[in-house]
């Protein structure tokens, strides 16, 4: 029997997941991940986190809450750094302390460390690491990692998508991944723009030279990579004359968020180019009323081109 490897549907999932499912499925494992979220996912995950906690790690629980009974290992990893000289917000770096600790009767979860800070060869010895653990040898480990890389490059380029040509509107869309593309927390808003006859843009969708340009002008260099990203796409939209309007999406609670939310929106009403909205979500957020914003924000928008 292939040993089964549960994968949560929440946080990095968004933005690795396709690496990781190639990795454990050549290293002959089955991956289960957990459903699509739901609200009881979230009400799940509330019951079992701290009242601090910021809405994505409370939704991550929900998901363990989910797979613990139907796997053999949780994939749960502690990851410090993605980039050079860089670092991601600290609940990633507790992730599995947070699992293990709010979580009863959970199987065995691979908590491999990943910090490409000082070298990415790191990425290497962590996938050697899991290896260890499911007791596959280096060859297989190596050949594993090429295709899951080779596999997560792929699904970059294509998460960049299409230019629609028959859109009305283009609007540039902030937030991470983890909550722009989670369809329970965002309510859909990326598939409601489009209905509503607008060519979304996210950071996911621009160059590294266009983000690193957009945070070229602060005095010293920022070292959370997420949010780093939100901040250089945000002034990328300020600069670009084709962009109609930009939407934010924070997550309450999120500390980073609160910080350079803030600067964007501040720069969004020092410029007062395009119209501009930020969305608070947490679990009480309500689609009705997200809808209702979104429709006066296109309105505005039309008003805007009168």
């Amino acid at each position: 029997m292939k040993p089964k490897i549960g994968i949560p549907q929440a946080l990095l999932y968004h933005r690795y997941y396709p690496a990781w499912n190639k990795f454990f499925e050549e290293l002959d494992c089955e991956v289960v991940d957990s459903k699509v979220s739901t609200k009881e996912t979230v009400d799940a995950g509330v019951r079992l986190a701290v009242d601090e906690a910021c809405l994505p790690v409370k939704l991550f629980l929900g998901h363990v809450q989910y797979l613990k009974n139907k796997v053999d290992y949780l994939f749960v990893p502690r990851v410090v750094s993605i980039e050079s000289k860089e670092y991601l917000c600290p609940k990633f770096m507790g992730l599995p302390d947070m699992v293990r600790y709010n979580i009863d009767d959970l199987p065995t979860i691979i908590d491999t460390t990943l910090n490409l800070r000082d070298s990415k060869i790191n990425l290497f010895k962590a996938a050697l690491e899991v290896g260890e653990i499911l007791g596959k040898g280096i060859w297989q480990v190596n050949k594993a990692l090429w295709k899951a890389l080779r596999e997560l490059r792929k699904y970059r380029s294509e998460r960049k998508g299409k230019i629609n040509s028959k859109a009305n509107y283009k609007i540039g869309v902030l937030g991470h991944e983890y909550i722009i593309y989670d369809p329970h927390i965002s309510m859909n808003l990326i598939a409601k723009l489009r209905k509503m006859g607008v060519e979304v843009i996210t950071a996911e969708m621009l160059s590294k030279p266009a983000l690193k340009k957009g945070v070229a002008h602060l005095s010293k260099d920022m070292f959370w990579t997420l949010s780093k990203q939100m901040l250089g796409a945000g002034h990328h939209f300020f600069d670009r004359n084709d962009i109609d309007g930009i939407i934010q999406l924070t997550a309450f609670g999120c500390g980073p968020d609160s910080l350079v939310g803030e600067m964007i929106e501040r720069e969004a009403k020092r410029r007062r180019k395009q119209p501009f909205m930020t969305l608070n979500l947490d679990e009480h957020t309500g689609e009705a009323g997200l809808l209702t914003r979104l429709e006066a924000f296109i309105d505005m928008i039309k008003w805007e081109g009168i």
